[in-house]
């Protein structure tokens, strides 16, 4: 555990290869920001209370930055360890975030009109992350303010793209902005800093806007989930990257569909395209942004969507 900010604590570790952060907020009470998998709860905010001297009764808030099995799986623990805790979270991720039955069918299983499907032990490992259904009990919206310690607050920024209600946290005193999974910079990276998947947002505009509204913070401190710690230039770098990445992917999609003699499938983007914007290990994570930017270009008039084999396709407009 290490005090990145007065009175904010960041908790390290990993899940198999995929790392991770939690983050703590201690003043006058505790805030948990985002609550992990179903096990995150008691393997590492329990110690960390204890380290800090701070007992399961002084949590407060529990923050969820947005609605994915590795952000609200500790959600059902939460309550049963930390019983004064509040569970909150934006509203248009709220459902998800409730119950992992209904993220588990609305986004982990929303591709099958594109004739995509996890495999059954991704489902299985899934299910693993994730506790009992859990209501959230309040939202939190743009501007909403958390007390960290003495009068020293973090501004709620709405910054979706990797999912409708993905929220950041902002303190403009120390400069620093908690983000969750808001951005990816150019790949999503495994414990061994290697190319391990695509950025997986699923809204072009929305995603490029939250870019830039953390371009626009202008902080020095930049604290993700899934990256290092980053400082000063790492953190332009790495929402320049962002950008970067975003942009790549749009004019390989425009290419694919305007060389492509067939109609092409979400299937067929992510074969063709892992060697140009990856190549990741896991390929088929591509699929987020790929439907993004296949429907993005919908949305701007340069592609259509049609099917094959009652699988939505799409091909360049006026073909």
């Amino acid at each position: 555990m290490t005090e990145v900010a007065p009175g904010a604590h960041r908790l390290e570790f990993a899940i198999g290869g995929k790392p991770m952060a939690m983050h703590l907020l201690n003043g006058d009470s505790v805030t948990l920001i985002d609550t992990g998998i179903s096990e995150t709860p008691e393997r590492i905010y329990l110690p960390a209370l204890s380290t800090l001297g701070r007992s399961p009764d002084d949590v407060e808030l529990a923050v969820i930055t947005h609605a994915d099995a590795d952000h609200i799986g500790g959600d059902a623990e939460v309550r049963r360890l930390f019983p004064r805790a509040r569970i909150a979270c934006h509203p248009l991720d709220r459902r998800w975030a409730s119950d992992p039955a209904v993220i588990t069918e609305e986004r982990y299983d929303g591709f099958l009109e594109y004739g995509l499907r996890y495999d059954p032990d991704v489902f299985v490992l899934l299910g693993s992350w994730m506790g009992s259904a859990e209501p959230v009990d309040g939202v939190l919206e743009e501007g909403t303010r958390i007390p960290v310690t003495g009068g020293d607050v973090l501004t709620v920024h709405h910054a979706p793209g990797h999912t409708p209600g993905h929220i950041l946290l902002h303190n403009s005193t120390h400069r620093y902005a908690l983000i969750g999974d808001a951005i990816f910079g150019q790949s999503q990276l495994d414990t061994n800093g290697g190319k391990a998947a695509a950025p997986p947002y699923t809204d072009v505009k929305a995603y490029r806007s939250t870019i830039e509204k953390i371009r626009g913070l202008d902080v020095d401190l930049l604290l993700p989930c899934h990256y290092p710690v980053m400082h000063g230039k790492e953190v332009r770098r790495f929402i320049d990257g962002s950008l970067e990445w975003s942009e790549r992917a749009e004019s390989a999609v425009r290419d694919l569909l305007g060389n492509a003699s067939d109609p092409v499938t979400l299937g067929d983007a992510i074969d063709r395209l892992d060697p140009v914007l990856g190549p990741f290990a896991a390929p088929r994570e591509l699929q987020w942004a790929l439907l993004a930017h296949l429907d993005h270009a919908v949305a701007s008039g340069e592609a259509q969507r049609t099917t094959i084999d009652e699988i939505v396709a799409w091909e360049a407009a006026g073909r």
